[in-house]
């Protein structure tokens, strides 16, 4: 307990019996609820604080808790906070975000399905995942037509890409 030293005033911990900075000896406070830990004042039985220094009676409070009231054991219950059901995701949402992003990345038509199928769920999470993915499909057109624009990609590459989807390409 943190008592004020009454010949230097400097706070010390009481469990030495001395202060720590001038070696003045505390006189031993006989525990009691009334009594003040920090001046040894007798305060009378209603006050919280001691009414010479304004010290919480800790004494008192402890006396009272557990006097007064017959504490059980303490339970604690983990509360248990779901998501309402259109919040849930699924393993099927899971695996269909997953596979939508590789399918996206590599330019497949199956990336472009999924991608709209899952951005018109729901599942906010499944709708925002979609909404990536149709981005990304839209990036790949936006550069495909720019390096068409620019030169980079030959007109004709267009025509042996749908050859070779019809399974008519001959080659170069």
């Amino acid at each position: 307990m943190i008592r004020r030293c009454p010949q230097c005033g400097s706070a010390a911990d009481d469990i030495y019996g001395f202060c720590i900075k001038c070696g003045h000896e505390f006189p031993k406070i006989e525990v009691d609820q009334d009594t003040c830990p920090s001046c040894g004042f007798h305060n009378p039985p209603e006050a919280d604080y001691c009414v010479k220094c304004g010290t919480p009676l800790v004494f008192k409070q402890q006396f009272e808790k557990t006097s007064t009231t017959n504490l059980g054991p303490i339970v604690i219950q983990k509360e248990v906070v779901q998501r309402p059901p259109e919040q849930r995701q699924n393993r099927t949402s899971r695996w269909l975000i997953l596979f939508g992003y590789i399918f996206s990345i590599l330019g497949g038509i199956l990336g472009l399905i999924i991608a709209i199928y899952l951005a018109t769920r729901k599942d906010p999470v499944a709708r925002k995942h979609g909404h990536i993915q149709l981005a990304i499909f839209a990036f790949y057109i936006a550069l495909i037509a720019i390096l068409y624009a620019t030169g980079n990609i030959p007109a004709d590459a267009i025509t042996q890409y749908r050859q070779m989807l019809s399974g008519n390409f001959t080659g170069i």
